[in-house]
């Protein structure tokens, strides 16, 4: 997620506010924390500004509206920056920021195949060996349902994809695509061959999409569902560190109400505990999956009000699972009787 760095100065109604009421700080803290945004690092200064503070927000509408909030009380003065890990920055000092892809080869025949032989390789053998149990709930409501669709789900770690893809019928991981970030998975000259683009695009049918590039980054997504492709897309746009679901964007709508497509809602819980962000090795522990209603739109709903209905769908299923009692659940084998591998 990325990170800002806040510089604060308080005028004379500021100071005495604090003085007065200690608490105001961490009533700010519980502020920005209600916006999805978590403060890393804190420190009262000496010099011209009086506290500087380390967040973590999805992204940059995120910190304004942090900002915002806190400049509403008219007691503070925040100026806000963007920053990096230094080490991140030096890497980059040296590499492209050149995408590449899609790669229309990616649902040909021979792709299918090669994808098919591999998929013991690239995604079976990590849920078998870290999702202990795996259950599954609400299959069911696919039934009738054919492609394309555009399947959503809620981003907390690098397992998502792979999980997700497991727990749909076999009639679907035949013909799925996933949406990934060009600036982390498309870079042109990435090291090694499990990086590279092109080898992300064979084995898990992945394809390039430029976060904040509105409509126009959609073209490819409208080709492959034209050509009734499902699509794996995670609206959050980034993975959360707080267990909490970030703000939807707006790319799954607008496909969905320009091809009349329906979408379904998918809540994963557990696996932001087998690997968190940052995290190299892979946990072991119970998954959950929970596959929503198929939701349909109908013509003319605005794309505002189509995302948030998406949202709300899937902020109640991570109510309704986080709410209910510990209580056996229904283990469910990795890869469905559709599919031995």
């Amino acid at each position: 997620m990325p990170r800002y760095v806040l510089l604060t100065r308080l005028n004379a109604q500021g100071f005495e506010a604090i003085r007065s009421q200690p608490e105001l700080l961490a009533e700010a803290r519980r502020v920005m924390e209600a916006l999805d945004a978590k403060i890393v690092q804190q420190y009262a200064l000496i010099g011209p500004y009086d506290f500087l503070t380390v967040v973590e927000a999805p992204n940059n509408l995120a910190a304004v509206r942090a900002v915002t909030e806190r400049e509403a009380t008219g007691r503070v003065h925040v100026d806000i920056l963007p920053a990096i890990d230094l080490d991140v920055f030096v890497r980059l000092l040296g590499q492209t920021t050149e995408t590449v892809g899609p790669y229309p080869w990616q649902i040909s025949g021979w792709a299918q195949l090669v994808r098919r032989i591999m998929r013991y390789h690239t995604t079976t053998r990590y849920v078998r060996k870290h999702c202990k149990p795996f259950a599954v709930e609400g299959r069911e409501r696919l039934d009738g349902l054919r492609n394309p669709a555009i399947f959503i789900g809620n981003h907390s770690s690098h397992m998502d994809s792979l999980v997700l893809f497991t727990a749909l019928p076999e009639r679907f991981r035949r013909r799925v695509a996933f949406g990934s970030a060009a600036d982390r998975w498309f870079l042109k000259g990435r090291k090694g061959i499990q990086k590279q683009p092109w080898y992300m695009s064979l084995t898990m049918n992945t394809f390039p999409v430029q976060r904040g590039g509105g409509k126009a980054a959609l073209g490819y997504a409208e080709w492959l569902l034209d050509r009734h492709w499902s699509l794996v897309i995670f609206p959050e746009g980034t993975r959360s560190t707080t267990g909490k679901l970030a703000a939807f964007r707006h790319g799954v709508s607008i496909l969905a109400l320009d091809k009349g497509v329906p979408v379904v809602p998918i809540y994963m819980d557990g696996l932001r505990e087998l690997r968190p962000k940052g995290a190299q090795e892979i946990k072991v522990g119970p998954v959950l999956v929970r596959i929503g209603e198929p939701i349909r739109f109908a013509p003319g709903t605005a794309v505002s009000d189509a995302t948030r209905a998406l949202y709300k769908a899937m902020e109640r299923m991570r109510e309704e699972v986080h709410r209910r009692s510990p209580a056996p659940r229904a283990v469910a084998p990795p890869v469905s009787a559709e599919g031995s591998s």
